[in-house]
């Protein structure tokens, strides 16, 4: 199914009982807010995606807050298309694999499209009175957390889409004790660009503009359909276009629409687009910042992004989200192009790889479809930890622990998982310890950068399968119940237990 933007898919989550709306009021400012809270009791229990309709302290009154869409791995499924979680995976990773299946962007007619509806330009710009300013947690500014970021190479002039936050300076704490310029409020943010060194596709572009000594001009649409932010964050080739790969998730092509300040295109129906160019002679310290991996990052360097234009729709939504200890909002969407990617890059060259799954923490989960003697040759578990370790894409390089597993054990049943660890893992004989490999940039683990993200993490691989013919020449037989036989079981003590 194709959502022609999120809207659509909003209206599908409502009709089935997934969306709720919320008029109770809710605090949403700094050092008093109760979202954070929100957040934990909504998605502990993988609980609706809510429409906030009375947030009290925004700056924007009168402009609802979408929360927790993405928050379970159904409704991250629903949003390609599928309800059951490895279909979806299996769709991504073959489209990614396969470019004649995608769809290059359809250009539209600017004059009839929803994101234009309101146009703010040059000296009228003031994002500190046009933009939401939502605040979760501790978090010392408000942070715009709903974008995607499109830019071109200043090279070749390729397309990249990803999806990024951005720091806004209204009532925003200095994590160093110093503060910021009040001009700052009206017209900037900072942008989570991790450019030098560049970790990312943005980052590549901006740090290509830096070196020619131009600003690197960016659009940032926030709150569209879903497909293409699941796209955005997955980490296609560097210079492929991530829209043309949301056209192959959503079946069809996504509408664009070129922007009113700078040579880039746009979704046409996005709720909001913020244009401007990307200033690294100017950079500011950022903190604090709640992460994914579960703590607050207390200082981080990035560039400034001038804002030059705003446009939304008439009667815009707003997608606010917090990253904090798993499970929250976007967990999923962002962890589904993750499987993806790397189920995608592995069955390219490895057929008996059967599902990769990926924990909220990050914990990597390779299940094979072949196990003891079955396997292709010796030490065959060790062959896919290096496999995802060296495999295309952003995110299978930075995988900190990657544990191996045969066909019997389900990958996402984390008690399954330990049990094959503890009767077919040898510690030392069976693990691969990697001292300089490729850190996800947010682990506070790590050795810091300049910009204070992670410059180097050591590496773990767990090959956890029965060790035929490593060790031995048979294996003891496993006893479990016939899965058949407890669907009957529960059938018949339906009621009862």
């Amino acid at each position: 199914m194709a959502f022609k933007d999120m809207r659509e898919f909003l209206t599908l989550l409502e009709r089935e009982g997934q969306l709720k709306n919320v008029d109770v009021p809710l605090d949403g400012r700094r050092d008093t807010n109760e979202l954070q809270a929100l957040m934990h009791y909504v998605c502990s229990k993988e609980g609706p995606a809510l429409m906030l309709n009375n947030v009290v302290g925004v700056n924007t009154q009168g402009v609802p807050i979408l929360f927790n869409p993405f928050g379970t791995r159904e409704r991250t499924a629903m949003t390609i298309g599928f309800r059951d979680w490895r279909e979806a995976k299996l769709h991504h990773s073959e489209v990614l694999a396969d470019p004649a299946r995608w769809h290059a962007p359809k250009i539209v007619d600017k004059a009839k499209v929803p994101c234009k509806e309101v146009i703010i330009k040059g000296d009228d710009v003031s994002l500190d009175k046009q933009i939401p300013h939502v605040w979760f947690g501790k978090e010392g500014p408000a942070y715009i957390t709903n974008a995607m970021t499109f830019s071109k190479d200043p090279e070749t002039g390729g397309r990249n889409c990803g999806w990024y936050r951005f720091t806004q300076f209204l009532d925003a704490t200095h994590p160093q004790g110093g503060s910021y310029k009040p001009e700052r409020a009206k017209t900037d943010l900072a942008a989570f660009y991790w450019w030098n060194p560049p970790f990312s596709d943005i980052g590549r572009h901006t740090f290509k503009a830096s070196q020619i000594g131009k600003r690197l001009e960016v659009a940032i649409a926030g709150v569209c359909d879903p497909a293409l932010h699941l796209a955005s964050a997955t980490g296609v080739p560097f210079n492929v276009d991530e829209t043309s790969f949301a056209g192959g998730l959503r079946g069809s092509p996504v509408e664009m629409v070129r922007c009113e300040t700078v040579d880039l295109e746009v979704p046409a129906n996005a709720e909001w687009v913020l244009e401007g160019e990307v200033i690294t002679d100017e950079l500011e310290a950022i903190g604090w910042h709640s992460n994914p991996v579960g703590y607050y990052d207390r200082v981080q360097v990035f560039p400034i992004v001038r804002i030059k234009c705003i446009s939304h729709r008439k009667k815009p939504i707003w997608h606010a989200t917090m990253e904090m200890v798993p499970p929250f909002d976007h967990n999923y969407i962002a962890l589904l192009p993750v499987e993806g990617e790397v189920l995608s890059d592995l069955r390219k060259k490895i057929p008996e790889v059967h599902d990769v799954a990926v924990t909220p923490n990050m914990c990597y989960v390779v299940q094979l479809s072949v196990d003891g003697w079955r396997k292709p040759h010796p030490n065959f578990g060790k062959y896919i930890i290096h496999a995802v370790w060296g495999s295309a894409g952003r995110w299978g390089r930075t995988a900190k622990l990657v544990i191996v597993v045969g066909r019997d054990v389900d990958p996402y049943d984390l008690k399954q998982v330990e049990w094959a660890m503890m009767t077919r893992w040898q510690p030392v004989k069976d693990s691969i310890i990697q001292p300089d490999g490729i850190p996800m940039i947010l682990d506070p683990s790590c050795e810091k950068s300049p910009q204070f993200g992670a410059f180097r993490s050591d590496q773990m691989g767990i090959d956890a399968t029965i060790k035929i013919p490593e060790r031995f020449t048979e294996y003891p037989e496993v006893s479990q119940a016939d899965p058949a036989q407890v669907v009957e079981i529960a059938k018949k003590l339906a009621g009862i237990v």
